[in-house]
């Protein structure tokens, strides 16, 4: 019977870390305050049917018009109040290894807010790929109560190059999104976010004594005027998808 129990468990570890793996994810969630870190998106599957994931798109918050909350309470200030800079801290990596190309996305003063990876052979339904990209050293504002920063991280797999109505089809796409903006690039049920937590080192940036002993945690979500602007993959000026 203990034989027989431990199978069970061993099963059923194996059945939710292979759930798990079955999102597109980053590979490493969290990271710590001052540290560059080499990270991937995860891509856990193609769009069923025999598909191949063909690209994917990934977009940042860029912290300009997005979403504060601060201990999931709405919060009116900057993000600079608890990061001390965002704009140049994702860079993608050139790997060729599934993808022929890779670019990133950029906002008009030429800060990263994203990346893209698509061409070749892709990536078949069976299997799973990854996408490389560093994560720069970012700081958390010494001034603020903040222990952690979680940004939202919005990711569209593509299977099929095809118009933006035409997106939510069997086959075209998986959304790995928020469901409440009201975008096209909605998940149309759940959300489904990636997560990239900026964690704070109380040991070198301790909490000021009016935090408390526990702080805060903040998130940023992304807006839908953000996500419509940079989750369209662009290649040499001109996008190319949605067509």
């Amino acid at each position: 019977m203990q034989t027989i129990q431990k199978s069970l468990v061993l099963l059923g570890a194996i059945a939710c870390a292979t759930s798990a793996l079955a999102h597109t994810t980053l590979e490493t969630v969290n990271v710590t305050e001052g540290v560059r870190v080499v990270n991937n998106v995860q891509i856990g599957h193609a769009c069923g049917n025999g598909t191949s994931v063909i690209g994917t798109s990934v977009v940042f918050p860029d912290g300009k018009d997005s979403t504060l909350l601060v201990d999931n309470q709405a919060y009116t200030g900057k993000l600079t109040d608890f990061i001390t800079a965002w704009g140049p801290n994702i860079q993608p990596l050139v790997n060729r290894a599934v993808f022929t190309h890779v670019d990133e996305k950029n906002d008009a003063l030429g800060n990263v807010v994203g990346l893209w990876a698509g061409g070749g052979e892709g990536m078949p339904n069976h299997m799973v790929a990854y996408v490389p990209f560093r994560v720069n050293a970012t700081s958390i504002n010494p001034l603020s109560c903040a222990t952690s920063v979680r940004f939202q991280v919005s990711i569209v797999d593509v299977c099929e190059i095809t118009t933006a109505a035409r997106l939510h089809e069997p086959g075209v796409a998986e959304f790995w999104t928020s469901n409440t903006l009201k975008t096209v690039y909605d998940n149309v049920t759940t959300n489904n976010s990636a997560r990239l937590t900026i964690s704070r080192n109380l040991t070198t940036n301790p909490l000021p004594s009016s935090c408390g002993s526990t702080g805060t945690a903040v998130e940023v979500r992304i807006s839908p005027t953000q996500l419509e602007r940079d989750m369209p993959i662009k290649y040499n000026g001109v996008q190319i998808w949605p067509k």
